[in-house]
């Protein structure tokens, strides 16, 4: 158990490292399920907070790219698991 304290002191650290990546006139207990979509609605129309066109389009280039891969990873999974179970 020599370690729990660097466990700790690392844990203390990471924890206090949280308020930095808060955004500015909210606080880390506002930042809970929901309040990035608050947040982002409350910002909407600023701007500071549009993107161009072509990030617009390169961020729906990663949607469908990252829909496509849990597609095919489903199929895997799917695939795998009728030949594993095929055998019996």
């Amino acid at each position: 158990m020599k370690n729990k304290p660097i466990l700790l002191g690392i844990l203390i650290a990471s924890v206090s490292m949280t308020g930095c990546v808060v955004p500015p006139g909210t606080s880390v207990a506002s930042m809970g399920a929901g309040s990035d979509a608050a947040y982002l609605n409350a910002s909407r129309g600023r701007a500071d907070a549009q993107i161009s066109s072509a990030q617009a389009n390169q961020y729906s280039r990663q949607r469908q790219q990252v829909s496509e891969e849990m597609q095919l990873e489903q199929q895997k999974r799917q695939h795998t698991a009728a030949n594993m179970f095929g055998a019996f």
